[in-house]
């Protein structure tokens, strides 16, 4: 028994197939590349369209809070705003009176009021003391107020204070002395002129 294998068909067939094996294989990878491709095209799209979506309805917002402002935007409006300057404009005036002031009387306090403090601290009393002391136009004018426990005290303050270089020419004028209810306490009250003022 003999047997004939025809080498050559099969080889032929086989080198046909090997010929042309690349081009299915690249056809099927194009294939997958353009799917790909595809897939992220349509979500590329997906996010523009979303993003255009609300840029569209910012761009609305914004239309319609311009047309409010320009709503606003009236002669009623501008009344206001020129009345709230005129109202600023009278403050400004107001402070720049007070600083004006505060400047002048500033100036003519060019030794401060250092002195007089010291000198009413020098002059302690054992039962008299102050809860009030006013000194304007620098030391020109005078206030104590305060209480005392025995009558004759606050007359021997007083001339005790006449003694002091800060109070020197200072004439107390206007005295007050009144005792209080259920308290042995007297309180008084004390104003000043320097001889300079008079």
């Amino acid at each position: 028994m003999t047997q004939q294998i025809n080498l050559y068909s099969f080889a032929a067939r086989q080198s046909v197939w090997r010929q042309y094996s690349p081009f299915p294989q690249a056809a099927i990878g194009l294939t997958v590349v353009l799917l790909v491709l595809t897939i992220l095209a349509v979500m590329d799209k997906a996010k523009l369209d979303a993003e255009f979506r609300t840029l569209t309805n910012q761009h609305d917002q914004f239309a319609q809070q311009l047309q409010q402002l320009s709503a606003i935007n009236n002669e009623s409006t501008i009344e206001t705003l020129q009345q709230s300057v005129s109202g600023l404009e009278g403050e400004l005036a107001v402070r720049q009176a007070t600083m004006t002031s505060i400047k002048a009387e500033g100036a003519a306090n060019s030794r401060g009021f250092s002195s007089h403090m010291e000198g009413l601290a020098r002059q302690h009393f054992e039962g008299l003391w102050l809860t009030s002391i006013e000194l304007v136009q620098g030391g020109e004018r005078m206030g104590l107020a305060g209480f005392a426990g025995e009558p004759e005290m606050v007359p021997r303050y007083i001339r005790n204070l006449s003694n002091e270089k800060a109070f020197s020419g200072t004439e107390f004028d206007v005295f007050s002395l009144e005792r209080l209810q259920e308290s042995r306490a007297l309180a008084f009250d004390v104003t000043a002129l320097t001889e300079v003022e008079q």
